[in-house]
């Protein structure tokens, strides 16, 4: 291992650096920690207990965030439940801690290598979200077509089954319910909302009652294994022939055979041509009725027909904005670029201006997934200030050879990577002065002037605006 204080190679046997000094004794424990809980994860993992794996990465990564083991295997058990974007965001970070030699790479490109199958991915979660609206505003019918299409889209999002059978349990649907949470229960087994629903949907279909065997069980409910107990056998003695028996059956079948023909069915007939006449009755009854009711609700479909087109022409005056679907596509190019560049120790400051520019086509305040907004801050916080400074140097020197129209470009990228500092306000007014854009030079310099008042070139920045003005 490497010493956390000065970085150099520690022996394993060894409890102290050689180089500084430093006691290890807490770092090798909290490594050995570390160690177990993933080893305790990938247990439960291979049996498909996600969410026992999950708490057991998660402890392990608190122990020793550079694991990068267990960060791989937590991406993967994200990505096994639908959690695409949770999944990519611990790769990335992994990636982040260990540069070559890392797994990352290989689950990153497998997602990248099917454009496809991500933009299925993406095209999941955006379903999801309509979904949940959908639900929270009681409109289920909707809820349920998307999450179907969810489903069909990714048939390991267990967050999407889970809410497909919780609004089939709302509705009643319990089949399909069951279902639904069975399919869940197969990708994690420890999930405790997917035992949950299933312990609620027992308790719905017994009536409250608790029973030996849950209604989604395929079990008999406590079965005799012996059967029904055997009778004793008696004594053997052969009974003589008793021709009685055989006459007394003859005249009971005959009797029963007159009373059917002349006391039974005169009565059934008799009884089924009333039940006939008043079952016509019924019908006639409410046939009309519901040609009534057909009347009305002709009426109120022309209503709401009307209804409808009015709220069409109020929908058709609303302007909706149109949502970035490469939104997200645009930040993971810029991440697998920027780890690209990384990797290769080709990280230059040239180059950090194409990672930049990629990121400033994103607007976070768009994007619905807080971990995505997280991956896409902490790639800008890395990149931004080296690309603005290029920018800036690059700009500076077009404007020193007077090609101003290449300097306003590469400056205004430079305003546009991260918070701009004097030298570039300043150089920007300049620039605009130059090519007569005198409005937009003065806001430049009043900018500077507000930003940096204790500047080096806050004089000189006032002695222009005052010879604009």
């Amino acid at each position: 291992m490497n010493c956390p204080k000065c970085g150099n190679v520690v022996a394993v046997r060894r409890n102290r650096c050689e180089f500084c000094g430093k006691d290890l004794t807490i770092v090798r424990k909290t490594d050995r920690l570390s160690n177990t809980y993933y080893n305790r994860g990938l247990e439960k993992a291979k049996v498909r207990d996600l969410t026992g794996a999950i708490i057991m990465l998660k402890k392990s990564l608190e122990m020793n965030k550079r694991n990068t083991n267990a960060r791989n295997l937590l991406g993967l058990v994200f990505f096994e439940m639908g959690e695409t974007v949770a999944a990519l965001s611990e790769w990335v970070i992994s990636k982040h801690f260990q540069a070559k030699d890392n797994d990352a790479d290989v689950y990153i490109g497998a997602v990248q290598a099917n454009p496809t199958k991500l933009d299925s991915m993406n095209q999941a979660i955006k379903k999801y979200n309509i979904a949940l609206d959908s639900a929270k505003q009681g409109s289920d019918d909707l809820a349920i077509i998307q999450l179907k299409k969810v489903i069909n889209l990714n048939p390991h999002f267990i967050r999407a089954l889970q809410l497909l059978a919780l609004i089939y349990m709302k509705n009643n649907e319990f089949e399909r319910a069951r279902r639904c949470l069975v399919k869940a229960n197969k990708i994690d087994l420890a999930n405790t909302t997917t035992l949950r629903y299933l312990s609620e949907l027992n308790q719905l279909v017994s009536g409250g009652e608790t029973t030996s065997t849950p209604y989604w069980s395929d079990g008999e409910v406590n079965p005799d294994p012996l059967g029904k107990p055997l009778s004793p056998i008696s004594s053997y003695r052969e009974e003589k022939p008793n021709v009685w028996l055989f006459i007394n059956l003859i005249l009971g079948v005959v009797i029963g055979v007159s009373v059917l023909f002349f006391l039974i069915v005169p009565t059934v007939k008799k009884n089924a041509q009333s039940e006939y006449l008043q079952k016509q009755r019924d019908f006639d009854s409410d046939l009309l009725v519901y040609r009534t009711k057909l009347t009305s609700s002709e009426k109120e479909v022309e209503d709401l027909k009307a209804k409808l087109a009015d709220k069409q022409k109020e929908l058709d005056n609303i302007d909706i904005p149109e949502y970035d679907k490469t939104m997200y596509d645009s930040i993971l190019s810029a991440v697998y670029r920027y780890m690209e560049l990384e990797s290769t120790n080709s990280l230059t400051p040239e180059n950090t201006m194409e990672v930049a520019d990629l990121l400033s086509k994103v607007d976070p305040s768009k994007m619905e997934n807080q971990d995505a907004v997280k991956l896409f801050e902490m790639v800008k916080e890395k990149v931004s200030p080296i690309a603005a400074k290029e920018a800036y140097q690059q700009g500076r020197a077009a404007f020193e050879k007077k090609d101003y129209e290449k300097a306003l470009t590469l400056l205004t990228q430079a305003y546009s990577f991260g918070d701009p500092d004097d030298n570039t306000l300043y150089y920007l007014g300049k620039t605009e002065q130059e090519l007569g854009q005198y409005e937009e030079a003065k806001a430049y310099y009043n900018q500077m002037l507000e930003s940096f008042p204790n500047s080096s070139l806050a004089k000189y920045a006032k002695q222009r605006v005052n010879d604009l003005e």
